[in-house]
């Protein structure tokens, strides 16, 4: 029986190593069909309470490490926070004096700004063949379904397909893997050769970019237009990340913007005083209307732009 390339594992060659002593041998480590160990060991609840893995549910515990759903609200407006192309490598970002930080949202990964960027670190269960075949498999939905072509893993692979083909560009060379390691990126027992192939094995599709999620088309998004974005389209008044958890941190970041515009709104605002006062400007209408929206921009605009 034949399967697609949709239905495959992107690759077949075994990355991670096991521990035949604890839990027999690795074959048969490998044909399990509780793949919950290779998930988080614990998870947080909208209600705040602490799960566990379960393995009757490991597809929605994939759903949440692999949750894109702010991203894709905006994807029409990703090419003003990113260029459509793949992120730059481990040791260019260093050069660009990027400090990595690490996050487990996958919302998040790539995500840059005051000198840090955001890298979710490669999930396990990404790194096993058998997990792709059980959990990962795309196929077309049954009945009138069939006909629009929609996948019954709802965008899983795609999304799971984008976050292995980023890393396939972050880590190109092998001081790339060493950075990789260095900041717990890869699991420990992952070895350069073993990634190599795995890579070779990702992107041996001529084009690989119809079969990843939409917003991997973007490699690194730039969090400042990325709150923008949202602060004008999305959520008035809140942008994506908020970047500044102190005021100390905000006026550091901003000074030099703040200290020109205080001063040129004093200076608009004392000239409008001036002609105000004067006969022929105090009785213009125009005049009038003008300082009137000028005073109340003045009061309002470092309000908004704080946010």
């Amino acid at each position: 029986m034949s399967f697609s390339p949709s239905q495959l594992p992107p690759f077949t060659h075994q990355v991670l190593a096991y521990d035949t002593t604890a839990a027999g041998d690795a074959s048969s480590r490998r044909n399990e069909a509780d793949f919950a160990d290779l998930l988080p060991a614990s998870s947080r609840t909208p209600e705040d309470n602490l799960t566990i893995p379960d393995p009757s549910s490991v597809l929605a515990w994939v759903d949440v490490e692999l949750d894109l759903r702010r991203l894709a609200d905006v994807h029409e407006w990703l090419w003003i926070a990113g260029r459509p192309m793949p992120p730059r490598p481990l040791h260019q970002q260093r050069l660009l004096n990027r400090e990595i930080a690490v996050t487990e949202r996958l919302d998040l990964h790539l995500v840059w700004g005051n000198g840090r960027m955001c890298v979710k670190p490669l999930p396990r269960f990404l790194l096993e063949p058998r997990f792709w075949w059980e959990h990962l498999r795309c196929s077309s939905l049954p009945g009138p379904f069939a006909a629009k072509q929609l996948c019954a893993c709802g965008g899983r692979r795609e999304r799971a397909l984008g976050l292995l083909f980023s890393y396939a560009a972050l880590i190109a060379y092998e001081s790339d893997f060493h950075i990789a390691k260095a900041n717990y990126l890869l699991p420990q027992e992952v070895q350069w050769q073993a990634w190599r192939k795995l890579v070779e094995e990702l992107l041996s599709p001529e084009y690989i970019y119809p079969l990843i999620d939409p917003r991997f088309h973007y490699g690194e998004l730039r969090l400042s237009r990325l709150n923008k974005i949202y602060l004008l389209w999305k959520t008035p008044f809140r942008g994506y990340v908020s970047r500044w958890n102190q005021y100390g941190s905000f006026f550091q970041d901003n000074l030099a913007w703040l200290a020109s515009s205080t001063v040129y709104i004093a200076v608009v605002l004392t000239a409008m005083q001036v002609g105000l006062a004067t006969d022929a400007l105090g009785k213009n209408k125009a005049f009038q209307s003008a300082s009137y929206g000028f005073t109340v921009f003045s009061i309002l605009g470092p309000l908004v732009a704080s946010y």
